[in-house]
C-alpha cells in the first residue's frame, strides 16, 4: 500500500494551524482599517497595504485547510469550492446587486456601462484583467478616473480566486508525487514570483499590480508558514514577542509611510508581507502579548466582518462622491465609512454568517444552484447593461445633450523629442509653408485646449503660427516633469523648442500650462520658478516677446457629466461653477511663480484668463454659457470655453500686423 500522507513535520503542521485564533481575526483588522481610511482620504498613506495582509492570511488559513484534508486523505476540489462559494459569493452577490440597482439611478450612460462590464468581469473572476485593460486609458486604481469605478475594489478577490483556482491541485500533485518537495516547491515559485513582481514593479506597473503571477508569492507566503513546522512551546519568549511587534512595527511603518509614489508591488511590498508573517509564526502556538492585543473583541469583530467591511465600503464612498460633486468633508466621509459599517455587520450576520454556518442552502447541491443562478443573473444583467451602452433612455434629451458631447480635447496632439528635433510642429492658420512663423505656442494639454482660438486667429490674421505641445509636460528649460510620458527625453524635448524658436526667429512666444499641477510644495515651486526663469532668460536672447497665460479656473468635475447630472436631478445648472473665493485661492498659490517676472523683463506679458470665467454675480466662476458647456472635462476648456478667451488673445495678434 503507497503512503500517500506528507511527513510528520508538514501533517503537525497543518493541524497546528487549524484551532480558531482569534489573533488572526484582530488581524484581518489591521488590514481592513487602514485600506477604509486610505480610500476614503481620512490618512493612512499606505493604507492599499491592507490588501496584501489579507493575501498572506488568505495563503496561511486556506492551505492549512488543504494540508489537512490532504493528510487525511479527504480533500475533494468539490469540497474545497463549496467552502470558497459559502465564504466569498453570498456576501459580494449582494453588493453587485446592490451597486447595479445603485448604478440606475445614478451614473450616467458611460458609468452605467462601464458598471455593467465590471460586475460582468467580476462574476466570470477576470475584474484584475478587467481594470488592468482599463489602466491602459488612465483609470489606474491611483488615479481620479478609479474614483467612479464601484467595483474597483474587486481585482483583489479576483486575484485571490484565480489563486485557488490551481493552487489546490499543485498541492495534491506534490502529495502524489513529490510529498517531501511541498515546501521547497512553495519557496521556489513564491520566488519567481517576486523576482517577476521586482521586475514588473519598474516596467509593468500596472500589470504588477493587478495579475496574479507577481501577486502569487505574497499568497505563498502564507502558504509557506502553513507548511512549515508550528515553533515549538521551547521557542524563548523574547523572541515571539520581538517578532511579533516587530511585525506589527513594519505593517504599521507601511500604513504611514507608504504613498502613492511608493513603487508598489515589488520589493517594498516585503514589509507588510513580511511584517505579517511574522506576528502569525509567533502567536501560532502561544499567544504574544501583541497577539493578545489582537485578539481582543472589538479587535476580532472588526476582523470578522472585514469582508463585508472591504466590499461595502469602496462603491459607498464612489457614489457619496458622485452624489455630492464637490469633495466630501472629512465629517461627511466618516459619515460614509459608519454607514457602510453598519451595512457590514448586517451583511456578516444575515449573509456571510447563515451561509457558511449552512443555515441557508445546507445541502451542496443548493449552495451549487445558488452559485449557478446568481452567476447566470449577474452575467445576463452586467452583459444588458453593457448592449443598451448604459441605459441612455433613463435621462431626459436636455441632459443627453451634454452626455454625447464630443470631449475631446481641440488639438490633441503630443509632440515627440524627434519631431521637435526636426523642427516637424503643428501647424497653426496660414496654409501655406513658404510664410515665415511669427507664433509659436508652447505648452502642456492645457495650450492643447485653448488651440481653436489661437487658430481662428492666425487664420483671420493670415499668420502662420506653429505649437509645440505634449501632454503633462511644463513648457520650461531644465524642468523635468514627473508625469510626462517624454520620461528623461523631457529635458532636451523643451531645449529643441527654445532652439526652434532662436533659428527660426519666432517674434511672439505664447506659453499656457496646468501650471497648479507641477507642484505641491514650496521646494517643487522653487524648481518651476527657476524654470520658469531659465525659460525667459534663454527666449529673450531670441528677441521674442514672451505671453505667459495664467491657468484657467478648475472646476475639479467633470463639468458635461456634472451638467447632465445636475439636469437629470431637476437641479439648476446656472448654479454650478467653482466659487470665485476658492480660485483666488489656488490663484494665490501660484503667485510666487510669476511674481517680479514683467518688471524684470519687459517682453513678457503675464495673461489672466479669470474674468472670462466669472459670472455677473461675481462670485461664481462660470462652467456654462448658456446651455453650452465650457469644459471638456474637469479642468480643459471646451471649444467654446477657448473662443470665450478671444479678447484675451487679440492684443497679441493685432501687436504681431504692426510688426
Amino acid at each position: 500500500m503507497i503512503d500517500l500522507k506528507f511527513n510528520t513535520n508538514a501533517q503537525d503542521a497543518a493541524s497546528a494551524h487549524l484551532k480558531y485564533r482569534a489573533y488572526v481575526d484582530g488581524l484581518r483588522a489591521v488590514a481592513v482599517l487602514p485600506v477604509l481610511f486610505f480610500h476614503a482620504g481620512l490618512g493612512f498613506t499606505g493604507g492599499y497595504v491592507g490588501v496584501d495582509i489579507f493575501f498572506v492570511i488568505s495563503g496561511y488559513l486556506i492551505t492549512g485547510l488543504v494540508l489537512k484534508d490532504l493528510n487525511a486523505g479527504q480533500f475533494h476540489i468539490v469540497k474545497f469550492w463549496e467552502r470558497r462559494v459559502r465564504r466569498i459569493l453570498p456576501a459580494i452577490t449582494v453588493v453587485v446587486f446592490a451597486t447595479l440597482i445603485a448604478g440606475w439611478f445614478l451614473l450616467l450612460p458611460r458609468g452605467f456601462k462601464e458598471l455593467g462590464e465590471s460586475a460582468t468581469a467580476q462574476t466570470l473572476l477576470v475584474s484584475n484583467i478587467y481594470f488592468w485593460i482599463k489602466s491602459w486609458i488612465g483609470v489606474g486604481y491611483f488615479t481620479p478616473a478609479a474614483e467612479v469605478k464601484p467595483l474597483l475594489h474587486t481585482w483583489s478577490l479576483a486575484v485571490e480566486e484565480q489563486f485557488y483556482l490551481f493552487f489546490p491541485f499543485l498541492l495534491l500533485a506534490l502529495k502524489r508525487f513529490a510529498r517531501h518537495f511541498l515546501v521547497p516547491a512553495i519557496v521556489l515559485i513564491g520566488a519567481l514570483s517576486f523576482g517577476l513582481s521586482v521586475y514588473c514593479s519598474y516596467f509593468h506597473p500596472a500589470l504588477n499590480f493587478y495579475f496574479l503571477p507577481p501577486r502569487a508569492w505574497e499568497l505563498l507566503l502564507g502558504a509557506y508558514l502553513a507548511a512549515i513546522p508550528a515553533q515549538s512551546r521551547a521557542s524563548t519568549q523574547w523572541l515571539t514577542e520581538s517578532l511579533s511587534w516587530g511585525g506589527l512595527l513594519a505593517i504599521a511603518c507601511a500604513v504611514f509611510f507608504y504613498d502613492r509614489e511608493t513603487r508598489f508591488p515589488g520589493a517594498s511590498a516585503l514589509l507588510p508581507c513580511a511584517g505579517t508573517a511574522l506576528i502569525l509564526w509567533a502567536n501560532n502556538h502561544t499567544l504574544t502579548s501583541a497577539g493578545r492585543l489582537l485578539a481582543l473583541r472589538p479587535v476580532v469583530f472588526t476582523g470578522l466582518i472585514s469582508y463585508s467591511l472591504y466590499l461595502w465600503h469602496w462603491p459607498m464612498l464612489v457614489f457619496a462622491k458622485y452624489w455630492a460633486i464637490d469633495p466630501l468633508s472629512q465629517g461627511q466621509r466618516l459619515l460614509v465609512l459608519f454607514a457602510s459599517l453598519i451595512l457590514a455587520v448586517l451583511s456578516w450576520k444575515f449573509v456571510e454568517t447563515p451561509f457558511r454556518h449552512r443555515i441557508l442552502l445546507k445541502t451542496r447541491p443548493q449552495i451549487f444552484s445558488f452559485a449557478g443562478a446568481t452567476t447566470a443573473i449577474l452575467l445576463f444583467a452586467g452583459l444588458a447593461i453593457f448592449k443598451l451602452q448604459g441605459a441612455p433612455s433613463r435621462l431626459p434629451a436636455a441632459a443627453l445633450r451634454y452626455v454625447n458631447e464630443d470631449r475631446r480635447v481641440a488639438f490633441d496632439k503630443d509632440l515627440s523629442l524627434q519631431e521637435a528635433l526636426a523642427g516637424n510642429f503643428f501647424e497653426l492658420g496660414a496654409k501655406s509653408k513658404q510664410q515665415p512663423i511669427k507664433l509659436l505656442v508652447w505648452g502642456d494639454s492645457h495650450a492643447m485646449a485653448v488651440m481653436p482660438v489661437i487658430n481662428a486667429l492666425c487664420q483671420e490674421h493670415s499668420i502662420r503660427g506653429v505649437a509645440a505641445t505634449h501632454a503633462a509636460t511644463a513648457p520650461l528649460i531644465g524642468y523635468q516633469s514627473k508625469k510626462s510620458d517624454l520620461k528623461l527625453e523631457n529635458i532636451p524635448y523643451n531645449h529643441a523648442v527654445a532652439e526652434f524658436v532662436r533659428t527660426n526667429r519666432v517674434r511672439d512666444v505664447i506659453i499656457v500650462a496646468n501650471w497648479g499641477v507641477y507642484f505641491a510644495n514650496e521646494k517643487e515651486a522653487t524648481q518651476l520658478r527657476n524654470g520658469l526663469l531659465d525659460t525667459v532668460n534663454t527666449l529673450k536672447d531670441t528677441g521674442a516677446r514672451i505671453w505667459i497665460i495664467r491657468q484657467v479656473p478648475k472646476p475639479h468635475w467633470n463639468v458635461p457629466d456634472t451638467l447632465a447630472a445636475t439636469i437629470w436631478h431637476g437641479g439648476d445648472i446656472g448654479k454650478l461653477g467653482l466659487p470665485l473665493s476658492e480660485y483666488r485661492k489656488e490663484f494665490q498659490r501660484q503667485n510666487p511663480i510669476f511674481n517680479g517676472l514683467t518688471l524684470k523683463f519687459p517682453d513678457v506679458t503675464i495673461l489672466d484668463p479669470t474674468d472670462f470665467f466669472v459670472n455677473s454675480s461675481k462670485h461664481l466662476c462660470r462652467v456654462v454659457d448658456g446651455d453650452t458647456a465650457l469644459y471638456a472635462d474637469h479642468n480643459h476648456v471646451s471649444t467654446a470655453g477657448a473662443m470665450l478667451l478671444r479678447p484675451l488673445f487679440e492684443p497679441i495678434f493685432e501687436g504681431i500686423k504692426k510688426n
